[in-house]
């Protein structure tokens, strides 16, 4: 249920193949993300758009981003000139920005400070860019680097195409549940539930694991993709992950709302002006009829992680219903809430120097996961990458 859905914020990740190759790869870069999906015989678990088309909500207003047929960054150029939560001149100005992020490196400063260097106002940054940041970083503008929120920009909003955004059309639990039986028909085998005690080091080199039971699994390597706090507890000298002391890391809060008719015309919207972001139509994404599942997903979300469940659900719901009319005559069937307190790293000004690597000091220890250095954010598509990484890395040692 936790990875439900809240896949608007890594929609820039995965990038929907090109229409020109019979292959979804671009010399420039190669989605990851999707050769696992692929692997797994799981390609058509994600659904794109075919272009971008981000609906915005507040409400009084309607407004969109949506991609137009011209090249390279100039595709989004109609869509801001228009965009309708800013006056025209803020608008024009906000193009002036993206160009100048898009032709000079920001450096690793805070993006919040760039912008308002580069003439961005409060009421621009948080109806444009937090927005986006938050999406797709888990982190406002203020907290994000610049150099990081340059990424996600070059690589998705600068390039037609490079933002499209997908959409699981089932939950991801059981896409990931189909990387059992591909691991056993590779002559693996999965243990589930069951915990770890402590990986096994001697004379600097990893050689197995110890269960909770007291049962020891020999190894030749080691691969952890535990996140950082459950790692350090398993090994005897954490050395070498002292520096993921100073990473920070931002909650999510996904809230489920059941009703008992349908209150969205669009898969998704992104809210303005509101205490919500991001509302997704769960039941339409997956192809459900006789269900309205909402989900409300909350990145970035300090204020929300120690409120009261009560609470979340009641605020959602005044919210939700503010910017969907028919969500002001459904009938909430039932609710849930899901709090990740630590659900990623903040990308922060030097939390990249910070990041260790897939090798470690151990002989046959391996790092995988989003916080290694990926060169990417804390997303889907950093957590696979790491993963490849990871065993490449195990294969060239051996």
């Amino acid at each position: 249920v936790r990875s439900v859905v809240c896949f608007f914020f890594f929609f820039f990740m995965i990038r929907r193949p090109p229409r020109s190759t019979l292959f979804p790869y671009t010399t420039l870069f190669r989605s990851r993300s999707l050769d696992l999906l692929r692997l797994l015989g799981q390609e058509d678990a994600v659904s794109f758009q075919p272009s971008l088309h981000v609906p915005m909500r507040s409400e009084t207003k309607r407004g969109k981003i949506t991609s137009n047929p011209l090249p390279g960054a100039l595709h989004l150029l109609p869509s801001l000139l228009a965009y309708r939560f800013l006056s025209l001149p803020a608008r024009i100005n906000a193009v002036r920005a993206g160009l100048s992020l898009l032709l000079q490196d920001p450096g690793d400063v805070s993006f919040g400070k760039w912008l308002s260097v580069h003439g961005q106002k409060e009421r621009v940054i948080a109806t444009l860019w937090d927005p986006i940041c938050v999406a797709t970083l888990n982190a406002r503008a203020r907290d994000a680097s610049a150099r990081m929120a340059r990424l996600v920009f070059q690589r998705g909003f600068f390039r037609r195409h490079g933002a499209d955004i997908g959409l699981f059309t089932r939950p991801l639990s059981r896409i990931f549940a189909s990387a059992i039986p591909y691991i056993e028909s590779h002559q693996g085998r999965v243990h589930l539930e069951t915990p770890v005690n402590r990986i096994i080091v001697d004379r600097g080199r990893a050689h197995g694991v110890e269960l909770a039971s007291g049962e020891i699994i020999e190894a030749h390597a080691i691969i952890s993709a535990v996140p950082p706090h459950d790692l350090t507890p398993l090994l005897p000298s954490q050395q070498f992950l002292a520096s993921l002391d100073r990473i920070a890391y931002a909650p999510i809060v996904n809230v489920h709302l059941w009703f008992d008719r349908s209150i969205m015309d669009e898969p998704f919207i992104i809210a303005i002006d509101s205490r919500i972001q991001a509302v997704f139509d769960v039941s339409t994404a997956h192809r459900e009829r006789d269900k309205h599942h909402i989900v409300i997903s909350q990145s970035a979300a300090t204020d929300w992680i120690d409120m009261p469940v009560a609470s979340i659900v009641d605020i959602s719901l005044s919210e939700l219903r503010k910017l969907l009319p028919r969500g002001q005559r459904a009938d909430l069937i039932d609710s849930l809430v899901i709090k990740s307190r630590f659900a990623t790293f903040v990308p922060s000004p030097g939390a990249g120097a910070l990041r260790p690597a897939t090798t470690t000091p151990i002989v046959g220890l391996f790092l995988a996961g989003d916080y290694t250095t990926t060169g990417w954010p804390s997303t889907i598509e950093g957590a696979v990458r790491a993963g490849f990484s990871a065993a490449i890395s195990l294969l060239a040692r051996r």
